[in-house]
């Protein structure tokens, strides 16, 4: 863990010209929230960071986002005007962290607003890494081959991928360095420049620390880039229990696929002791798979596993209802059983869920199964919610 004062400046204030469209990428909504705010809200979130220097093109909107989504860490932030380009922005947040003469502050973390991924424990490395060395960066190895052209578009030189690697963010200096860095900065740099490691390579002779990061470091720079951030969060985001009165090979399936899909999975198998979750100790789920070897009894249902549940976050609830089983489906017609799943969509709404029922005539169809899961569980809870399934 960090035992020292880390402050961090997001430069947040770029127009997103390759983005393309009236609105700076920045403020696009992934899931529902803007993206600026995955960055913010992570660092915010750990106990070392002791203030971030926000730096946005328009103050009072950003602030107005903030009391609008209930940002639960106002206090850490301190909004910064943007200037021309990113260097400059970037020091403008130094020279206010500067201002705020906070104790114990010793690194400072450089991170783009555009990139929502931020692994912790690569932070604590470039942390610890930083107040070591002076600098240190995440890199990324290159995927395409670098070439080098004259000015009239014709090839100089190809670049040996194996010696070279791509510099991403976050990055973290020793805050001292960094400033002195920016410093001794010429007009030229910080109005071209982009690289903050080179800056202080250049002015202060400190070569970085370079660490190699995970491959979801990348930037936000093209529209079709949003689609992966989607499919990226909701898996960051969504913690998944999986409850079965008995232990099946559909059961064990899905887990074993799940596991490198979402956050977290857990899987109940036997009476569930749902009373054990009311005290808020244990780890509530945002989505929630069941599998009924009996009809459902909606009140009964809600009662038993509504404290798993967090209500916080947008999540699922996919009642697998074992018709090969039981007799309970031959006594209902196909209309009534769609009206009975979205009877229980609109119990949920309450608890910010979608539902969506699955009945299974056929027990041999595992894979299907699994994998019908899996896409509802991927995909935007609202679209499916209200649904009911049928495995012939």
């Amino acid at each position: 863990m960090i035992s020292f004062g880390v402050g961090v400046v997001i430069p947040a204030a770029g127009s997103g010209e390759r983005f393309g469209g009236s609105t700076p990428k920045q403020y696009y909504k992934i899931l529902g929230k803007p993206l600026f705010l995955y960055a913010v809200d992570r660092f915010a979130s750990f106990p070392w960071v002791k203030k971030i220097a926000l730096v946005v093109d328009n103050i009072d909107k950003v602030n107005a986002i903030l009391q609008e989504t209930g940002f639960s860490h106002i206090q850490k932030i301190k909004l910064v005007k943007g200037e021309s380009t990113r260097h400059r922005s970037i020091r403008a947040g130094l020279q206010e962290l500067e201002k705020l003469s906070i104790e114990d502050l010793k690194v400072v973390v450089v991170h783009d607003g555009v990139r929502p991924l931020i692994p912790t424990s690569l932070v604590i490395q470039l942390c610890d890494a930083a107040n070591v060395h002076g600098a240190a960066g995440a890199v990324r190895p290159l995927i395409s081959t670098v070439l080098s052209t004259s000015a009239d578009q014709f090839l100089d030189a190809s670049l040996d991928r194996s010696t070279h690697v791509a510099s991403e963010t976050p990055q973290a200096f020793q805050f001292s360095v960094l400033t002195s860095a920016y410093c001794k900065c010429t007009q030229d740099e910080l109005d071209h420049g982009t690289e903050c490691l080179q800056l202080v390579l250049r002015h202060m002779g400190i070569r970085a620390k370079l660490i190699t990061g995970p491959e979801d470091l990348w930037k936000i720079t093209l529209k079709k880039d949003l689609y992966t951030a989607v499919s990226c969060i909701r898996e960051i985001n969504n913690d998944v229990c999986i409850i079965s009165s008995e232990e099946t090979s559909a059961v064990k399936m899905l887990e074993e696929n799940l596991i490198s899909k979402v956050a977290v999975v857990k899987r109940v198998v036997g009476v569930l002791d749902s009373s054990q979750y009311h005290d808020n100790k244990q780890k509530t789920f945002n989505t929630v798979i069941l599998f009924h070897m009996h009809e459902i009894n909606q009140d009964e249902q809600l009662l038993d596993f509504a404290a798993l549940l967090n209500t916080e976050k947008q999540g699922l609830i996919i009642h697998i209802i074992d018709n090969a089983k039981i007799d309970g489906m031959q006594s209902m017609s196909v209309y009534n059983l769609h009206r009975s799943g979205r009877t229980m969509a609109h119990h949920y709404e309450k608890l910010h869920k979608g539902v969506v029922v699955i009945h299974c005539v056929n027990a041999n169809e595992d894979q299907q199964l699994v994998d019908l899961v899996i896409t509802l569980i991927q995909a935007d809870p609202t679209t499916f919610t209200g649904q009911t399934f049928f495995f012939f």
